[in-house]
């Protein structure tokens, strides 16, 4: 992947690229199972690798971190170089998929899980890319992990060439990496793109002795499940939790980054990185990090809107879909002409600083004013017509959002929603097979296929739709306000179970779907 780097001198450019592997093996950790005792450095308690992406919190295969007994493991990790090596306790506190037994080797895509230690510790963290996977090209990546080298433990790291893809534009893509043997053991390290200097992924080594393995992109962490309720802190919510703690981590670093250390920001800076061609890297992490120190988005469905909402936006969304504010940033990084990026940024995160909120904490009015305040330093650099507008939408999003004053009660009318429709079509010459798709249909007239599937069993329909309805609602549910599954079928398939569909799907309760019949 070259775009959005500038050129760099060669020798630099290979100093950055040491810098950057030092930062890597730093955040790369080894997890064994709970029981090792003092025995830390022996294989027979190694479950494989993970790497620290927020404070506290590690990310690493599910195949790992559930290999072992329970959901107890300890997470050996090294504070700074020579200091040897530390061992601290820690719990999966969410693995994907869900409801998956542990079966080693065999786990399913996306196969990743979240450890969280009992303690807090002092490590590094990896810098986590904001764009999917997805948009990386042809060429090669970068991992690390932790393998058996002659009975010892040893961090093995190298390249690794990008040969395609697994599984399609759907929810489960994953890339196929070769050129080079990966031991057992790496599974769970990080994935990185050595041209911007982020981590892309995490490594899923091939269970058949093949060489090279898989990555799953980061963005399968937006498949993280939704809180079914209201949200009142971001604790709430796992997913806003784990990737607004990387963020103020990155933030804080790049400002206080410690005696002669660099920061993932500067090697990203000596590599020639450009964050969607008009932000710096240092620009970066500050505005993500202002942006992480709101309340996250409503919802999903909310995001979507703001998105649509930007004059300047009109590249399709990857799925699954953005989830939070980086997500978002992460999103316009695709579609801006160049002249016109930063203006595009820039109307987002006054957007992000007055948008609908879930939840106020003491802080939120502190963190609106302080995101103004960087939003208007990075607009001098535009025209005074630009600078205006962004002054302009400011005031009419804030004014929209003051509270209307008590009065007499007016006729109220319940606004639309995007729903969620299935669409089942027996196949006539294999009647135990279907063809079905899901749709999500914009409450302003719009449809848009997220998954299609030919010749699916149809007894496995509720497992196999499971992910793709999952995801649908996601984008359609709103605070309080569930959406509405639809199903069009046929009369021979009015017999489907398809309210037993929407714990599995949708997380919660849901409104009945609609009477059933043919084409309905």
């Amino acid at each position: 992947m070259t775009d959005g780097r500038a050129p760099a001198a060669s020798g630099a450019h290979d100093a950055a690229r040491r810098a950057l592997r030092g930062l890597v093996v730093a955040a790369t950790v080894r997890i064994h199972r709970p029981d090792a005792g003092y025995a830390l450095d022996e294989p027979g308690t190694f479950l494989g690798s993970g790497y620290f992406v927020a404070p506290s919190w590690v990310l690493t295969c599910a195949h790992v971190a559930c290999g072992g007994e329970g959901d107890e493991v300890v997470v050996m990790y090294e504070s700074a170089p020579g200091s040897g090596m530390s061992a601290v306790p820690g719990r999966v506190a969410a693995a994907l998929p869900e409801d998956v037994g542990s079966v080693p080797g065999a786990w399913p895509a996306p196969d990743l899980a979240l450890v969280r230690l009992s303690e807090p510790v002092d490590h590094e963290c990896v810098y986590l890319s904001e764009r999917p996977a997805a948009y990386y090209g042809e060429g090669k990546v970068l991992y690390a992990g932790w393998t058996v080298v002659d009975g010892h433990l040893r961090m093995l790291d190298g390249t690794l060439t990008v040969e395609g893809t697994i599984g399609g534009w759907t929810t489960d893509v994953q890339m196929r990496l070769g050129d080079n043997d990966l031991p057992d053991g790496v599974s769970g390290g990080p994935v990185i793109d050595p041209e911007r200097g982020e981590v892309i992924g995490v490594l899923k080594a091939r269970s058949d002795h093949a060489r090279g393995g898989t990555s799953t992109g980061l963005e399968q962490l937006r498949t993280l499940p939704v809180p079914s309720g209201e949200l009142t802190t971001e604790h709430d919510d796992l997913y806003q939790t784990v990737v607004h703690a990387h963020d103020r981590y990155h933030r804080d670093r790049q400002r206080h980054p410690g005696a002669r250390r660099n920061t993932w920001a500067d090697v990203q800076s000596q590599l020639g990185a450009r964050p969607g061609r008009t932000l710096s890297p240092d620009e970066r992490v500050q505005l993500l990090g202002r942006l992480a120190d709101l309340p996250p988005p409503a919802s999903t469905r909310s995001l979507l809107d703001l998105l649509g909402s930007l004059p300047d936006f009109e590249t399709p969304l990857p799925l699954p879909a953005p989830r939070g504010w980086r997500d978002g940033l992460g999103a316009l990084y695709e579609c801006a002409r160049d002249d016109g990026a930063l203006y595009l940024v820039l109307d987002y995160a006054v957007h992000a600083m007055t948008a609908e909120r879930p939840f106020l904490a003491a802080s939120t009015p502190a963190a609106e004013g302080a995101l103004w305040a960087g939003v208007w330093q990075a607009a001098q650099r535009l025209g005074p017509g630009r600078r205006s507008a962004l002054v302009e939408r400011r005031i009419n999003r804030m004014e929209a959002r003051r509270p209307v004053p008590a009065g007499p009660p007016q006729p109220t009318t319940r606004a639309a929603q995007s729903s969620v429709l299935v669409e089942i079509v027996r196949r006539g010459w294999e009647p135990d097979r279907c063809d079905w798709s899901v749709f999500v249909v914009r409450d302003g007239g719009g449809i848009e296929r997220l998954r299609e599937v030919r010749r699916a069993p149809l007894a496995d329909l509720a497992t196999v739709m499971a992910a793709p309805l999952k995801e649908a609602f996601r984008q359609c549910d709103t605070p309080g306000r569930p959406a509405v599954l639809q199903v069009a079928t046929e009369h021979s398939l009015l017999a489907l179970e398809v309210d037993d569909w929407r714990g599995g799907a949708g997380g919660g309760p849901r409104p009945p779907p609609p009477p059933r019949g043919p084409g309905a």
